[in-house]
């Protein structure tokens, strides 16, 4: 099933058996092929992006290469989703059964379960116990903030990608405690004429902790209160104060390092984008992904952003609403505009927008604006 699902990938960009080679892609095509996490291969002398197969992924230079670390795999059981149908509010859960710390450099998922997101936390073993495998996240209370706090976040899927990848810059690292649980939620969304049945695979790529140079602490903005309008493009964006919390968390100044960020939306997203604020680079865009969801979307950034000095950060999603209802945020068919990311800092921070107000327009686009509120934590996991 493995060896299938690699060449039902690779078929998609009609090459199973062959590495894509950049040797005449140009900057600005191996840069687009990243946009989505694929190689860049000249086929035919036109620069065509290509998916990297399981076990590899695509390097800055828009190769595909092996996944660094040592590979530690568990495939989760199969599970089907009728024809048309959606499913919520089910987890799954992996016990590590580790005695020492796991340093975690790369997370590979895999899926063929019509996976439309999920969001992936580590937590103590003694934490959501019962039977690994699928289960009502209900039955044993689990909620992702009290998962995060306790333990950790590990990684979230962009919208419906069936094979990705987040893999640091070399040196980085995110710590999962001795004694851990992987738990994550589960939607599936199948909107084929079919029933499917398939399930997800998930690789954790380690370091020995000798080779780790820099922890990593996540961070989460998320715009809640959204409302489309109907038949119209628009965009909702929000300014993250963070360097008051910061100071009170820490009793310094911001020092922290980009080293990875994931966006999300859903079908209707065009656009999502992240800006420093304040600083000596205020203004300065750090993400700026354009294209509606179904690749893997997570950017590595192989050389850090510095992000010393600023007070805040930007962030927004542009939709594209053709239906004659208002799009509010949730699940099924309607939005969400989020952001997680990795960061080198003492501790982690939340940012959520749960009111909002129109702002006026940019063209013949409504812009709308909210404030946004923040929570720093400093995570069990990475005391």
């Amino acid at each position: 099933m493995r060896t299938s699902l690699a060449c039902l990938l690779a078929l998609a960009s009609l090459s199973c058996t062959t590495t894509p080679s950049n040797a005449t892609c140009a900057a600005a095509d191996v840069t687009h092929c990243l946009s989505t996490q694929q190689a860049c291969s000249p086929a035919g002398g036109v620069a065509t992006c290509e998916r990297c197969d399981p076990g590899q992924h695509a390097t800055a230079q828009g190769l595909c290469e092996p996944i660094s670390g040592t590979a530690l795999s568990h495939d989760f059981p199969d599970q089907t989703i009728a024809s048309s149908a959606e499913s919520l509010g089910n987890c799954r859960s992996w016990t590590l059964n580790n005695a020492e710390d796991l340093w975690v450099t790369a997370v590979e998922l895999t899926q063929h379960e019509a996976s439309h997101h999920s969001n992936w936390t580590y937590v103590p073993d003694t934490m959501y116990d019962g039977a690994d495998g699928v289960w009502p996240c209900d039955s044993r209370g689990y909620d992702q903030l009290s998962a995060a706090v306790a333990g950790g976040v590990l990684y979230a899927q962009s919208t419906q990608a069936v094979h990705e990848v987040q893999a640091f810059p070399e040196g980085a690292a995110v710590r999962i405690p001795a004694h851990s649980r992987i738990v994550s939620d589960i939607h599936l969304l199948n909107l084929t004429p079919a029933d499917i049945t398939g399930h997800v695979s998930l690789s954790l790529y380690t370091l020995p902790r000798a080779q780790v140079v820099t922890p990593l602490t996540p961070f989460h903005i998320t715009y809640q209160d959204l409302a489309l309008p109907p038949h119209s493009r628009s965009r909702f964006e929000t300014t993250c104060e963070l360097a008051t919390g910061f100071e009170r968390n820490t009793g310094t100044q911001i020092g922290m390092r980009l080293f990875y960020s994931l966006p999300h939306t859903h079908g209707l997203g065009t656009r999502v984008f992240l800006e420093a604020v304040g600083g000596p680079r205020d203004g300065e865009s750090l993400l700026d992904v354009m294209g509606t969801p179904g690749e893997a979307r997570g950017v590595a950034y192989t050389t850090p952003i510095d992000l010393a000095g600023i007070t805040g950060l930007h962030f927004g999603c542009e939709f594209e609403n053709p239906r004659a209802d208002v799009v509010h945020w949730g699940f099924q068919d309607q939005e969400m505009c989020e952001m997680l990311g990795f960061i080198e800092s003492p501790v982690a921070f939340e940012g959520r927008v749960e009111m909002t107000s129109a702002t006026g327009m940019d063209g013949t686009m409504p812009t709308f604006s909210g404030d946004c509120s923040t929570l720093f934590v400093t995570l069990a996991s990475s005391m």
